[in-house]
């Protein structure tokens, strides 16, 4: 039997990442456009949502709450409004990053009745690269790791979701933690550690986002780059995971339980 179209509701839907995530809502096989929200008294309520993303008029309303009939959110917004919004019981793709972490404990328990996935990046390739760094760093054991990550300078938080998510994966390559080896940038007299990994974000202009990890010995220089060029990376990531989440078992997922 062929499982109908998976009903969705964009959250934080008039925002630059929401108006993509609306328009890959639309254009992607198997998924149904359900809803928008935005937050009470935000501008652009009631407006149609093809309109605002540029698809023409649909006859669904942006709206302050998701309708009934949802299956799944999609959420890209701030860490408190993603916590709040678990309040509405429903399964749910989480884009947002930046939380503390008592707000990662509160999702985590929300998961314990709800299938939620949470992502920091929901590119297939970063999430492909991100495999790849863990085996590069345990084969280039001894060598200098650095994570350099630029984004737009409307982004909030820094470093960035993934840039972690990929030092995160280096250090694991070599059996650490990343609290333990992580130096955020540096400043004044302060020589390299024997296994730090360098984290530095940059922000500036309108860049959708680039994460560099560079692996140094004396001899060499290796470096991957991944490079978004548009926000629809991440739009029809989301939509995959939303297919995903529709039909799982409550629980805390990744990116890599949705590719696999």
């Amino acid at each position: 039997m062929t499982r109908s179209a998976t009903r969705v509701t964009i959250i934080g839907a008039a925002g630059r990442m929401g108006r993509e995530l609306c328009k890959a809502a639309l254009e992607t096989e198997g998924i149904e456009l359900a809803g928008g929200v935005e937050g009470t008294g935000a501008p652009g309520l009631g407006v149609d949502l093809g309109e605002l993303c540029g698809a023409g008029k649909l006859g669904i309303a942006l709206a302050e709450d998701p309708p009934e009939d949802a299956e799944v959110l999609i959420e890209f917004t701030t860490p408190e409004a993603t916590v709040e919004h678990l309040s509405y019981r429903k399964p749910v793709v989480i884009g947002t990053t930046g939380f503390s972490e008592e707000q990662l404990a509160r999702i985590q328990e929300a998961a314990k009745d709800l299938p939620i996935v949470l992502a920091p990046n929901m590119s297939v390739g970063v999430n492909v690269l991100r495999e790849v760094v863990r085996e590069m760093s345990e084969k280039l054991a001894g060598y200098d790791i650095e994570v350099v990550e630029t984004h737009h300078r409307y982004k909030k938080d820094a470093p960035s979701g993934t840039a972690l998510l990929l030092a995160r994966a280096a250090a694991e390559g070599r059996g650490q933690g990343l609290d333990e080896v992580a130096v955020y940038g540096r400043e004044g007299v302060a020589p390299r550690g024997e296994s730090e990994i360098g984290i530095h974000a940059l922000r500036g202009g309108a860049v959708v986002g680039e994460h560099r990890l560079i692996f140094y010995s004396e001899g060499e220089e290796v470096e991957v780059v991944h490079r978004a060029l548009s926000r629809r990376t991440f739009a029809d990531g989301a939509m995959r995971a939303a297919k995903f989440v529709a039909e799982a078992r409550p629980g805390l997922y990744a990116m890599p339980d949705v590719l696999e």
